[in-house]
């Protein structure tokens, strides 16, 4: 049977507006995923319900916290977790990598029952897990409970805390190369007939450019989806909770932040990216490049991005490798990037400078000498007054 043919929808669009009331979304945000800066927003930091998005921490923790060759035995209770599954049986194995694929594709509850057990001992020691990973994240209003996202009245995050626990994920390849795929079939070890595991984000069909991340869906929490795509280099994630339509809402927000926004800068680690004035050196400057990888983002045809340096003073000599500062990416709403640069070339001291340094040196090995003479004759003296300007009784 013939399957039909993809959808793809536009790159761009012509500038839509998105206004708060267009998105039925109850809270959501876009964010650079590059370098986290806002670039829409509303009502970000309301508590909510996040359902099976949760999973997006947990994936992250899997991969954290074992190599894809690790076995995961399902517990023997596993049975009793409910709604979407992939119908592990007590004890069955399946190694971590296809854990990630059964747990983010068919967003199996039970799955995560076992690998919260496996990696913690318990749902109570991975939710500890997955509450310090969201604050060293960046998250201030996540309290998560569970590994799946059941409904839980203790277990609420945010549209912005979501959209942060989306970059730190995707800044994993596996974790991009899983999220991106449509269907898998795993291996396992007992329930031999169930392993083709499909995705449940349908967008992936619909746009070329999106590449994740997940969906969820409580009746408490309503529609819920963290989104990722990637157009000429540029990749922007949504998070959207407690909408009545996710998939017009991400398409809305998507092809406005796309429409609206573009690379200004884009730095690759190594790229010289200017010269530093050396104070006494051979060389009156040095060329430094970037440390690592940087890009900026800004308002399409505005020239809204500045850089600069933030530099202390530079004596020679300087050896090359030496980190000399910091490259500032700025923009017009103050969103600020640094990136530390490091000298490309070693610059010795200039003779001039070597002989004042070497002055400079024994001047003040010279003045400490006197000091250090003048103190003891001072304390000498001190001492002499103090004996003969004491008067005794005889």
């Amino acid at each position: 049977m013939m399957r039909a043919p993809r959808t793809l929808i536009p790159f761009l669009l012509l500038a839509p507006a998105v206004a708060h009331a267009q998105i039925t979304a109850k809270s959501g945000i876009v964010i650079d995923a590059g370098s986290g800066k806002v670039l829409w927003e509303k009502d970000p930091d309301t508590q909510r319900y996040p359902a099976s998005t949760t999973k997006i921490m947990t994936g992250l923790l899997l991969l954290e916290h074992c190599v894809p060759t690790d076995i995961i035995i399902a517990p023997k209770d596993v049975t009793k977790v409910k709604e979407s599954s992939m119908n592990l049986k007590p004890f069955e194995q399946v190694n971590a990598k296809d854990m990630l694929y059964a747990l983010m594709l068919r967003s199996a509850n039970d799955g995560c029952y076992a690998v919260a057990t496996h990696i913690a001992g318990s749902v109570a020691g991975f939710s500890k897990l997955m509450n310090d990973r969201a604050k060293q994240i960046g998250c201030k209003n996540t309290h998560f409970n569970n590994p799946n996202g059941l409904n839980d009245p203790l277990h609420k995050t945010t549209a912005r805390d979501l959209a942060l626990i989306g970059r730190e994920a995707m800044k994993y390849d596996a974790f991009q190369e899983v999220v991106r795929t449509q269907s898998r079939t795993i291996s396992r070890s007992i329930n031999g007939k169930d392993t083709k595991m499909v995705n449940r984000n349908k967008w992936l069909a619909k746009d070329a450019t999106a590449d994740g991340i997940k969906t969820g869906y409580t009746r408490p929490a309503g529609l819920c989806y963290v989104g990722s795509a990637t157009r000429n280099g540029f990749r922007v994630i949504t998070s959207i909770l407690k909408s009545d339509n996710w998939q017009v809402d991400h398409r809305q927000m998507l092809d406005w932040a796309y429409a609206k926004f573009e690379k200004k800068v884009d730095v690759k680690a190594g790229d010289i990216v200017g010269k530093i004035a050396i104070d006494g050196g051979t060389a009156a400057e040095v060329e430094v490049s970037a440390q690592r990888a940087i890009y900026a983002v800004g308002r399409r045809g505005q020239d809204d991005v500045v850089q600069s340096f933030s530099i202390a003073e530079v004596p020679a000599p300087i050896t090359q490798g030496d980190v000399l500062g910091e490259l500032v990416l700025r923009d017009r709403d103050g969103f600020e990037q640094r990136v530390p640069v490091i000298a490309q070339q070693s610059v010795a001291m200039s003779p001039i400078a070597a002989v004042a340094n070497t002055a400079n040196t024994n001047g003040v090995a010279v003045a400490l000498g006197s000091l250090m003479f003048l103190g003891a004759y001072v304390a000498r003296g001190r001492t002499r007054r103090s004996v003969y300007g004491t008067k005794t009784n005889a």
